[in-house]
């Protein structure tokens, strides 16, 4: 008789799933980062040994590659995407002067805010300008607070890396090795084989649609006079890594400083029209057709990713959802007991696209 599952101890488990991914998260993110990193570098590794290049001297040049490029990155582009950061609270106040209906609502808003504030700060014999001080100082305060952190964990993510590549293909064998069955075994290989191909083929293709979309984007924002277009280049190399979300938050980012720069509303909103218009070509046109049909994934099951591992992994979470997305769907697909999840996670056209399935139907 088969046995039932026992949902209170699958609950139980969930819930310390949970607890545990939130709790050790800063040493989870590099780990996952790493791993993911490897699986992608694989391909590179192999084919640097078949040359007779040693997998310790491909792991060097890439981790040392890596290192300099978010160095030069840091050195380049930290000081004046911080200034932005610092400025923008003053550029979303000047929001106010907009001369229209919601903009009087919000200079209504915010006096009553002031009222408030200052009744507050008489009762307690507080003089109010400490409360302001404080709050323009907190953005930048908790990003230089964070700072040894991230860093700490990119530091242990390239260490791992490094680690993981200069192992050559020991480190998957000995997984593989541990398995009992022989069918097990040529299983994980083929599933090893599959997320590096895919993992490679995503984050192949996205980059380099990402790059000449910040391309695109900095040569938009220089044509509407918008200050440092490289900046914005960057912000949307980066940010369009993370789906829906990211190309929302820079259209955004853009109209602010537009509206700022000109002082018009119509102009702000030009500009987060361009933006917009920009990212959407992209991701309902180009990438469709540079991605093949086999990573298609449920945009729903994407979007509660996203905002799954927003919430336990803040911004390094939303980048490595995807990737994580992917991984996890292979590995589903190729468990029977569980390839109908694998089918789930896919797109409209997985059941085309997936002659197994067809099969089993």
């Amino acid at each position: 008789m088969r046995q039932k599952a026992n949902w209170a101890q699958i609950g139980i488990f969930l819930c310390l799933a949970l607890f545990f991914l939130d709790w050790a998260s800063d040493l989870l993110i590099p780990i996952v980062a790493a791993l993911l990193g490897f699986l992608i570098m694989r391909p590179v590794e192999r084919s640097m040994s078949k040359l007779g290049v040693p997998s310790v001297i491909t792991a060097f040049l890439v981790c040392a590659v890596a290192g300099i490029g978010l160095t030069f990155a840091a050195w380049n582009f930290s000081h004046p995407i911080a200034q932005l950061a610092e400025d923008l609270p003053d550029m979303i106040n000047d929001i106010r002067r907009m001369p229209s209906a919601a903009a009087e609502t919000l200079d209504k808003l915010g006096e009553a805010a002031k009222a408030a504030e200052d009744a507050v700060a008489s009762a307690e014999d507080e003089p109010a300008m400490a409360v302001k001080v404080v709050e323009s100082t907190n953005f930048v305060s908790s990003l230089v607070a964070s700072a040894p952190v991230v860093l700490g964990q990119i530091i242990l993510t390239i260490v791992l890396m490094f680690f993981l590549i200069s192992s050559g293909s020991s480190f998957v064998r000995k997984l593989v090795e541990s398995l009992p069955r022989f069918s097990d075994k040529r299983a994980a290989v083929a599933m090893v084989q599959q997320i590096e191909r895919k993992l490679g083929q995503y984050l192949g293709g996205i980059t380099l649609i990402n790059l000449t979309l910040g391309i695109v984007i900095g040569a938009a924002m220089a044509a509407w006079g918008l200050p440092n277009p490289v900046m914005f280049a960057v912000i949307a190399f980066s940010l369009n890594f993370i789906p829906y979300v990211g190309a929302i938050f820079g259209a955004l980012l853009a109209s602010i400083v537009g509206f700022n720069v000109y002082d018009d509303a119509w102009t702000a909103i030009m500009i987060f029209a361009t933006y917009m218009a920009l990212t959407s070509i992209e991701g309902q046109l180009v990438t469709p057709y540079v991605i093949s049909n086999q990573l298609k994934l449920n945009p729903t099951v994407v979007f509660v990713a996203v905002a799954f591992f927003a919430w336990i992994w803040s911004v390094v979470g939303m980048v490595i959802a995807v990737p994580v997305l992917i991984t996890a769907k292979v590995i589903l697909d190729q468990t029977p007991s569980t390839r109908a999840i694998g089918v789930f996670l896919g797109g409209e056209d997985v059941r085309s696209d997936d002659p197994r399935v067809d099969r089993e139907s």
